[in-house]
């Protein structure tokens, strides 16, 4: 520990461009944080909403959701699925937890 202070002691100029450097950084650092004024306290959310015109509930229900939740059901940290048939409509909502992040190696445009 005294050879550290000693060391810092002698090479004043390092230590207060090396502070300097820091300081920079961290202004730097602070200006591309993104900080909303009003967070999102909501999870992620994915909508899938499908038409097939002429189709009953049951049927949209039978050939659309149960299909489309068979599929997503092992998706990483996803948490509910919630479903609606109509007539004519499928609505698929899937909530994942906030753990879930998305690499940008991973996304598809």
């Amino acid at each position: 520990m005294y050879r550290l202070v000693a060391f810092a002691v002698s090479r004043r100029f390092l230590m207060v461009g090396l502070f300097a450097a820091i300081i920079i950084g961290g202004l730097v650092a602070f200006q591309q944080l993104n900080i909303e004024a009003y967070p999102d306290p909501t999870p992620p959310m994915v909508d899938i909403v499908t038409q097939s015109p002429g189709l009953s509930a049951e049927e949209i229900e039978r050939y659309i959701n149960i299909p489309l939740e068979t599929q997503v059901a092992g998706m990483k940290n996803m948490r509910t699925i919630r479903t609606i048939s109509l007539y004519g409509l499928s609505d698929v909502k899937l909530q994942f937890s906030f753990d879930y992040t998305m690499s940008r190696r991973s996304k598809r445009c």
